[in-house]
């Protein structure tokens, strides 16, 4: 009888751990998130696309991150100083954080004793070394980081990333395992954000070179410090996210596991994050108001969207300004009928959402046909490279298509030339304008810029993000004006100036603003979105 009472009890005893491990298992979290773009590589360094930074904003961490808020929070960095002159940035790392080694890594980088691989004794500690070293690496010119111009305030920076210095002459160093101390050229209002962007997240060099060219293609090629690591990857599909246990940094991951999901339909997102497939993402300010009217989503409005006509000033016909200027002056936006998902119309290069002086009314262009057909003589007399036979396309999606054509018809009439429509979906439209591949572009661009100053950079002669090619030492100067010592009414003032001379300069005219919605679903809370492409999955929850 002992016996049996004994083996009923560890019988009793092994269900109830059984129990115990069911109901762990059952309550771990999962979020699914859809993305419309395929994953690229995940280099931080040289991250593109908005489905890679979104795995980048939640698998690294900078010295600084933005929280919930959208105010500079502490990441890799506890703590930080600022000299009295904002020229000299000391960061003090947390001494306990961790890269996260895969087996995976270790099996595909462990080389023989000859082989320069990773190392058994490789340090798994995140120090001062790591982020100078990725840093260096953005702004190396060889590594082709677009985000490396936001970084150039640091000494020395601009000149690297020119190519007229070497990486080695960057104001930035580790004093010591846990101390990076950054030299500035000039003080940047901006540059706690530029911090909290991918091109300024750490790198491990050991690591970097095992990879011999690899880093960030694939899954044993990945290193993270963030509050995830990279579980799977399934190219042209999915990434699934896990928890890292070896995150000890604030605001550490409630879930366990986020599916990222790629897209190609991107109409499907919506009717998925109303029937609960999937738990988050933005939708377009239609599907948006449909959701409005149901109970259990939470929305958040983003109005970042501007459509308008865009000239691409490395064209050849708009490249003179007298050219874009004619098409400016007869440019009738009376003509346009927006489709239901438009907001309203805009006068402005910023929404209200983006800017702090919204009560600001540049002065427009005004439609003046005699006037247009000065500037258009002007730019035909002053360039010998321009024929009064010109012909000109104008790219666009296909819910304009019919009032652009009327607005042809207007240029033609005008400047008897000839005037092509090409229209495109929307999404191939975007992307053909985005590569440069235009002349004059009716269409939507979204700015994901964090701040207004990061906003008017995106203009700036040598950006990558300038997508109307922009050049003018004026307004380059304008916006290189722009310091800390500056007051806010100060630093509003160069704004109105900078978004005034793109108007007036007849680089855009704007026309409305769209609105798209970050939605999460029934019972989700805490994912936090900064932008489309930076969202972060770290405090979300599912009830």
């Amino acid at each position: 009888m002992a016996l049996k009472r004994t083996l009923s009890l560890i019988l009793s005893l092994i269900l109830i751990l059984l129990c115990f491990s069911s109901c762990d298992e059952d309550s771990s979290t999962e979020l699914y998130y859809p993305v419309t773009e395929d994953f690229t590589t995940l280099d931080p360094q040289i991250v593109s696309g908005t489905s890679s930074k979104i795995i980048a904003f939640n698998c690294y961490e900078g010295l600084v991150r933005l929280d919930e808020n959208g105010e500079i929070a502490a990441a890799g960095a506890s703590s930080w100083e600022v000299s009295d002159d904002a020229l000299v940035y000391t960061f003090h790392l947390r001494q306990d954080a961790q890269w996260y080694l895969t087996n995976t890594s270790k099996e595909a980088l462990s080389g023989d004793d000859d082989d320069s691989l990773l190392s058994e004794s490789f340090d798994s500690r995140v120090t001062a070394k790591d982020y100078v070293f990725g840093i260096s690496r953005a702004l190396d010119p060889s590594t082709g980081s677009d985000g490396g111009q936001y970084l150039t305030a640091i000494k020395n920076g601009a000149s690297v990333l020119s190519g007229d210095a070497d990486v080695s002459q960057l104001g930035i160093e580790a004093t010591d395992d846990y101390t990076v101390v950054i030299t500035l050229d000039y003080a940047d209002p901006d540059f706690l954000y530029y911090l909290t962007r991918p091109a300024a997240f750490p790198c491990n060099e050991e690591f970097f070179n095992a990879c011999r060219g690899r880093y960030g293609l694939a899954m044993e090629y990945l290193l993270c410090n963030g509050a995830y690591i990279v579980y799977r990857w399934t190219a042209g599909s999915v990434i699934r996210l896990e928890k890292n246990p070896l995150y000890t940094g604030e605001g550490q991951a409630q879930n366990d596991r986020v599916w990222v999901y790629y897209v190609s339909d991107s109409d499907t997102v919506f009717d998925k994050i109303k029937d609960g497939t999937y738990d988050a993402g933005y939708v377009a300010a239609d599907d948006g108001e449909k959701l409005k009217k149901k109970s259990g989503f939470t929305l958040n409005e983003c109005s970042d969207v501007i459509w308008g006509y865009w000239f691409n000033c490395n064209s050849e016909v708009f490249s003179v300004t007298d050219m874009r200027l004619a098409f400016a002056c007869s440019a009738d936006k009376s003509l346009l009928s927006p489709p239901d998902y438009i907001e309203g119309e805009t006068n402005r290069l910023l929404t209200a959402a983006m800017s702090p002086y919204f009560d600001f009314s540049p002065t427009l262009i005004s439609y003046d046909e005699a006037t247009a057909n000065e500037y258009f003589k002007n730019a035909i007399n002053e360039n010998e490279d321009l024929s009064a036979s010109i012909t000109v396309t104008v790219l666009t999606a296909e819910d304009f298509s019919e009032s652009v054509i009327k607005q042809i018809q207007v240029w033609q009439r005008v400047f008897g030339i000839d005037v092509k429509i090409k229209t495109e979906t929307r999404e191939n439209a975007v992307s053909l304008m985005q590569s440069g591949d235009y002349e004059i572009a009716f269409l939507p661009v979204e700015f994901s810029a964090f701040n207004t100053s990061e906003y008017f950079k995106s203009y700036v002669s040598d950006s990558a993000y300038n997508i109307t090619a922009y050049s003018s030492e004026d307004y380059d100067s304008l916006v290189n004006s722009i310091t800390n010592s500056m007051s806010d009414d100060e630093k509003i003032s160069v704004y109105k100036e900078c978004e005034q001379m793109l108007i007036s300069d007849g680089v855009v005219i704007p026309a409305y603003t769209e609105a798209s919605y970050f939605v999460q679903g029934k019972g989700v809370s805490g994912i936090y979105s900064v932008s489309e492409e930076e969202i972060y999955f770290r405090l979300g929850t599912i009830v």
